[in-house]
């Protein structure tokens, strides 16, 4: 997860600048969120757990928060708006029409219906 390697990489940094004894790294769990759908998501915090909309909010305020520049944060979240407002999903899935999956999960070429 990302969080880990943040700090692995703070903690890598300080020992590398520091002219004594590396001093082992130490994992601080600052909870965890996920958004779970549109106007849903949960967080789990160490002593606050909370979910829906509140959560979702929550979420992206986060997210706009970690992003470096005022310029990017504008850009991310015009994009938010407007697909919330628009319905448009960016999933895009490719298909091939009558493809029977060989026992190995994978599309045979010579086996369409």
């Amino acid at each position: 997860m990302a969080q880990v390697a943040i700090q692995q990489g703070e903690k890598l940094a300080e020992n590398l600048n520091s002219c004594h004894e590396f001093e082992p790294f130490a994992y601080n769990d600052k909870g965890s969120m996920a958004t779970i759908g549109r106007n849903m998501a949960v967080v789990d915090l160490k002593y606050l757990h909370f979910k829906g909309w509140f959560a979702w909010m929550t979420w992206m305020i986060v997210h706009l928060m970690s992003l470096l520049g005022m310029r990017n944060k504008m850009i991310v979240l015009l994009n938010w708006t407007w697909s919330y407002f628009k319905h448009s999903s960016a999933l895009r899935l490719i298909l091939r029409p009558g493809c029977v999956p060989a026992g190995d999960g994978v599309c045979d070429r010579a086996v369409y219906k």
